[in-house]
């Protein structure tokens, strides 16, 4: 997996950046040159480094302070100045449109290149350009996109005043809950998600509507899309419109589907321990985890011992009844009642966090320790959580962050670091770096363009509203925007439907992305029978749950003797500057883990006394000296960082070393190197694959669960399933056709999931013949099976030795057997007719059909009719 570009997002890691990344000029008030400037002081916009040749870093400051005239960071907010991000000014004139801020300058191809201000995955170019092939596929990032092949006779689309951006990504919410508005909790306050969810501790329960109906969610993905947004990890969701990252409606997206856990623990109930992990009995473990690319536990979502208690119970197996889910791929959601020993062990284990400070404060009263967490070296995505306490969509979200940032955490984080939290980092969290989350070539073309008129670079997104959010672009397919742009032809979008916003004439194109007679009125009417599409930028949405910290103990905020609000004067407390308030799992003083004196979220060590610690890096997470953006391994330590086919992936982590694939580009392979575990270059679970074979099987074109088989030969562990959920394969038995998707082994069954279907040659004759298979022990047998699974196999002679292969159900399987072997089950998976009336004793002279496995049993799947030959019984009457 290739996960890159988290560049530092705070002030702990400075003087390690200026050694990694020395030649690097900075995006602040001024660039630096040179080598390095002083520091520059601390104020409302940061101090101006010191002059050549020793100086270092601007001040700290909201704005940020400017890099000094030797090479100091400059930056476009936060402590430190900001933090080190390239700047290139490209020597290209834009077109300015006739109206708005965006507008077609020159009609050419069917791939667009989009010019403003970029915000590239490790620089900022202006006047730059992304350019997008008629696949979808970001082709180039920077100045010279009007060079390249592809390029020079792209349709061009000038954004001036533009700042083009991935596409937000919000990395959880609850969105079948879309059916609520936001719930007045009042001045109660909670400990525990247990409290509002059972009434637990006799606190008041929250009640909220569930199971929304389809429009309704389809309103709640139009709702984060208008924000720019093109992907969620919402538990749920539709096919159409946003990618939903923790289900199959993935959208073309060659990725693995996330795994939103939302009680790892089983304790659905409401249990809650301060100690010990008996909780529910079948918690998630090791082994759930193991194959994911992305897994989204709810953990800690609370301040008391018994929120604390569910990470020492889900990170250590050596606890009884404990379990260690914290991996690479995990990516804890809430994170709230956590210490700094805890992030230390996902530092160690390279985990995120996913931050959703609204809706933690609305029901807390506090959120996590995010400036914590940052020192910790551990990433941070944000999400919005669910309607009832969380943002109605992401800018929302990013709204509440940076007046967090602002008010309580004394400018910690810059605006670069906040808009990571949304692109960048959510993709780290939902196991989709290597597609999206980033402008890159070879990624997905997920893209979204602001109104930079009044806000700049990633101001333009952090404060912006709905109205300015230009277009919106789902792997190059565009899904909102001004109206002016998408009437023109070369955007696709003269078809949406008309959408006034704000003043600002808007289309959204959801008849034309849902379809199946879906429109934006009746997604609408749906939606707003709970709560608004949309406010504008300078309006506070109705009812909105609440950002500012208040609890009983702290009831008064800010204040001229409480710089934080945090109930504690300054004098006294440990992190003047920062909020920290005393939890009911701290005890009875502020959180002091090394016990210097300095309070864990100021502390630039937590776990180390002093100020003076070699600090991990959220932007090396892998600790081989080269930062994320420059790593093409970032899970794996290559200081070396060598790429034989010049992917930017590198060999320590590439699948296939030697053949390029850029970006989210599978690796094409044979189907027995997918399917066999022993096979050199066998891929992870988890891998984009690309794979080419005959169609041999097609399940029924209704319900959930389509699919179809390929098969390259006879040779063992040439056949794969591809899984195509609730969508139609589109093939038929005897096409040959690539497929390219993500390998998974479900429930032990391999599968390719998320595909895409290319190379469709129509149905010729199969180059084999079906596999025969003399004794029914050698497929109904594990060990001998799985060689032969979704392979395409006949039995010869059989006779039916169990009518009911499941007494007291009935699935209509029966089992067969030859030469007295070990019985095989007969399933009616791809042909429904079969039934299980057969007797005991009715022969078949053959039965053809490909292997499968579900429910612990491998299973003949007959296609059709013709496959079973019957002598006294017909199995499909």
């Amino acid at each position: 997996m290739l996960r890159r570009n988290r560049l530092p997002l705070g002030p702990f890691s400075i003087s390690l950046l200026l050694a990694a990344l020395a030649t690097t000029v900075a995006c602040g008030d001024d660039t630096g040159t040179g080598a390095t400037a002083g520091n520059g002081g601390n104020g409302a916009n940061g101090g101006e480094g010191g002059e050549p040749p020793t100086g270092g870093t601007g001040g700290t400051g909201a704005q940020g302070g400017q890099g000094g005239s030797g090479g100091g960071e400059g930056g476009s907010g936060g402590q430190g100045g900001g933090t080190q991000f390239e700047e290139v000014t490209c020597d290209v004139d834009l077109t300015p449109p006739a109206s708005g801020i965006c507008g077609v300058a020159t009609d050419g191809s069917g791939s667009r290149l989009i010019r403003g201000t970029v915000l590239g995955a490790d620089a900022l170019y202006r006047n730059g350009g992304v350019l997008v092939s008629e696949t979808g596929v970001i082709e180039c990032v920077g100045c010279d996109c009007e060079a390249t092949p592809t390029g020079a006779d792209a349709t061009v689309i000038d954004c001036p005043d533009g700042v083009i951006s991935p596409g937000l990504i919000n990395p959880h919410d609850h969105i079948t809950y879309a059916n609520n508005a936001p719930y007045d909790v009042g001045t109660t306050r909670y400990d525990h998600r247990h409290e509002w969810r059972t009434g637990a501790n006799g606190m008041p329960e929250i009640n909220v509507n569930s199971g929304a109906a389809a429009n309704v969610v389809l309103f709640a993905e139009l709702r984060f899309i208008m924000s720019g947004a093109t992907s969620t990890a919402g538990a749920g969701g539709r096919a159409g419109l946003l990618r939903n990252l923790d289900t199959q409606n993935l959208e073309s997206l060659p990725v693995q589907a996330a795994d939103s856990d939302t009680f790892p623990l089983d304790d659905a109930d409401g249990t809650m321990h301060a100690t010990g992990c008996n909780y529910g009995d079948s918690p998630t473990v090791e082994n759930n985890v193991a194959g994911l690319s992305g897994y989204l536990p709810h953990i800690a979502e609370g301040i008391g011992p018994e929120a604390r208690n569910e990470f020492v119970c889900t990170s250590d197996s050596a606890v009884q009844n404990g379990h260690d889910l914290i991996e690479p791929q995990t990516a804890i959601v809430h994170a709230v009642g956590m210490k700094p020993e805890d992030f230390q062990v996902m530092q160690q284990e390279l985990a995120t966090v996913i931050w959703s400070p609204r809706s933690n404060v609305s029901l807390y009263g506090d959120t996590a320790r995010v400036t914590m967490i940052d020192a910790m070296g551990v990433p941070i995505a944000l999400g919005t959580d669910w309607m009832p306490s969380g943002s109605m969509n992401i800018l929302r979200e990013l709204h509440c962050a940076d007046e967090l940032n602002t008010t309580r955490f004394d400018g910690h984080f810059s605006d670069l670091a906040l808009w990571r939290m949304v692109t960048e980092n959510a993709a780290f969290a939902t196991g989709t770096s290597q597609a999206i989350g980033m402008l890159k070539p070879g990624y997905t073309a997920d893209i979204s363009v602001f109104n930079a008129t009044d806000r700049k670079d990633f101001r333009a997104v952090i404060g912006a509203g709905v109205e300015d959010v230009v277009l919106v672009m789902r792997g190059g397919e565009v899904l909102y925007g001004d109206a002016d742009l998408l009437d023109e032809g070369a955007i696709g979008g003269e078809a949406c439907e008309a959408l006034p916003v704000c003043g600002v004439d808007k289309k959204a194109c959801v008849a034309q992305d849902v379809g199946g007679g879906t429109t934006l009125a009746a997604v609408v009417a749906a939606g707003e029978a709970f709560y608004p599409l949309f406010f504008c930028n300078d309006e506070v949405p109705t009812d909105e749950p609440s950002c500012v910290p208040w609890r009983s103990e702290y009831p008064d905020g800010v204040t001229a003797s409480d710089g934080d609000g945090d109930g504690i004067a300054d004098g006294d407390d440990l992190c003047p500057t920062v909020f920290d308030p005393i939890r009911p799992l701290d005890g009875s003083a502020q959180a002091d883990a090394d016990g210097d004196g300095v309070g864990d979220s100021c502390d630039a060590c937590p776990v180390t006394s002093g100020q003076d610690c070699e600090a991990p890096l959220a932007d090396d997470v892998d600790g081989d000296g080269v930062i994320n953006a420059a790593d093409n391994c970032v899970d794996i330590p290559n200081t070396d960082q060598d790429d034989a086919d010049s992917d930017d992936h590198g060999d320590a982590c590439d699948a296939c070393p030697d053949d390029p694939n850029p970006g989210a580009a599978a690796c094409a392979l044979t189907i027995a190197t997918v399917r066999n575990p022993a096979a050199p270059g066998h891929p992870a679970e988890g891998t984009s694959v690309s794979v080419s074979g005959w169609v041999t099987a097609v399940r029924p074109d209704s319900g959930g669960s389509r699919g179809f088989t390929i098969q390259d030969s006879t040779d063992p562990f040439s056949a794969i399933f591809v899984f195509t959920g609730n969508q139609s394969p589109g093939v038929a038995f005897g096409d040959q056709v690539t497929v390219t998707g993500v390998y998974d082994e479900y429930f032990e069954y391999a599968e390719i999931t998320s595909p895409t279907i290319t190379d469709v040659a129509p149905p010729t004759p199969i180059p084999f013949a079906a596999i025969e298979i003399a004794d029914t022990t050698t497929l109904a047998t594990a060990a001998t099976a799985e060689p032969y699974e979704s392979m395409w196999v006949s039995l010869g002679a059989v006779t039916i030795t169990t009518m009911n292969a499941d007494p007291g159900f009935d699935y209509d399987e029966f089992a067969v057997s030859s030469l007295g072997g070990t019985a095989l089950r007969v399933n009616d998976g791809y042909l429904l007719a079969i039934d299980n009336t057969c007797p005991v004793g009715s022969a078949f002279t053959d039965i053809t059909g490909v292997l499968d496995y579900s429910f612990d049993n491998y299973k003949l799947e007959p296609r059709s009719d013709a496959d079973i030959a019957f002598v006294t019984c017909d199995p499909t009457p």
